[in-house]
């Protein structure tokens, strides 16, 4: 799958309007949890992706200056409420029309489909217990 066919099942399953939105929504979430994940893992991730979706997995352009002002290294979010407010505060910066928690569970439907199943196990190893519930039932 090319990321034209990922942004197109994000955009599908989250109900948004154009592809550009999926896009958009694809990378908020995937640098959201490419950056919780260990360092090691996170490339173990990136190993199995093709080159396109990659760049949204290791894109970190607004997260970076997240990152700095916080003075992390990793994302530290704990609960799925925490995730969900993240995502929600860079869906009303772009202005796309969905929820969090809807485009959390899109996006994270497609990766799996995306990584092997051990990977995606390894994943769910990494997030604190309600976000793992949520990946496990993406």
């Amino acid at each position: 799958m090319n990321k034209a066919a990922f942004t197109n099942k994000v955009q599908e399953q989250a109900n948004l309007p154009s592809q550009e939105q999926a896009e958009l929504g694809s990378q908020i979430v995937l640098s959201l949890l490419s950056h919780r994940l260990t360092t090691e893992e996170s490339r173990d991730v990136s190993e199995q992706l093709p080159r396109d979706i990659e760049q949204l997995w290791t894109s970190d352009t607004w997260i970076s200056n997240f990152l700095s002002i916080s003075r992390q290294g990793q994302l530290k979010y704990r609960k799925k409420e925490e995730l969900y407010s993240l995502i929600q505060n860079e869906i009303e910066k772009r202005q796309l029309p969905v929820g969090a928690e809807v485009l959390a569970t899109a996006v994270f439907h497609t990766l799996k489909e995306q990584i092997s199943e051990g990977e995606a196990q390894d994943i769910a190893a990494q997030l604190p217990e309600d976000i793992e519930q949520v990946w496990i039932a993406a």
